[in-house]
């Protein structure tokens, strides 16, 4: 994983949730990466280190997250929002028409 870590511009994150994966990301993992590298987190979990994290990007601002989940969803930690290097966004994939219509069309079956 550390050779991962140190070559990779690009990390996405898609992890199960379990004890071993929260806060997977912590201080130690960014540190092993590139600072121009790229953390995208797509998870639903908090794997991320959001406190960790915020120190991060202020200390290294050629490093950028990409966000579409929070720690204590739906509140992010303070700071984070005010970050350059960070984009947050929704989690819109049940947003999606096909998906959406199909959820309705589960819950009505059920």
């Amino acid at each position: 994983m550390e050779e991962v870590l140190r070559e990779a511009d690009v990390i996405s994150l898609h992890p199960v949730f379990d004890k071993t994966t929260y806060h997977l990301v912590n201080r130690e993992w960014p540190a092993m990466m590139k600072k121009e590298a790229i953390l995208v987190d797509c998870s639903r979990w908090p794997v991320i280190d959001e406190v960790a994290l915020v120190e991060l990007l202020r200390e290294n601002p050629m490093f950028r997250v990409g966000l579409d989940v929070f720690e204590d969803e739906p509140y992010m930690k303070p700071g984070l929002a005010d970050i350059k290097n960070v984009v947050v966004v929704p989690h819109i994939n049940s947003a999606y028409k096909k998906k959406l219509n199909l959820l309705i069309h589960n819950a009505v079956d059920s």
